[in-house]
């Protein structure tokens, strides 16, 4: 098993690094005040009940 030893006087945190870039992609995201904008009022939708399923999006898909 890997050991990993680390003097500081600092808290230290380690996560797997799939787990860290998924967190850098999350702060990006949030930080373009558009797409967090675009977030917010799709949460607001789904929470209001304006949803289709995906049958019907992809039926209104195909027609176009």
């Amino acid at each position: 098993m890997p050991t990993l030893t680390i003097k500081s006087d600092k808290p230290v945190v380690v996560v797997p690094l799939d787990e860290y870039e998924a967190l850098l992609e999350t702060v990006e995201i949030l930080s373009d005040p558009t797409l967090k904008r675009d977030i917010e009022r799709a949460r607001k939708e789904f929470r209001e009940g304006k949803t289709i399923s995906l049958d019907k999006l992809r039926a209104e898909l195909d027609a176009d």
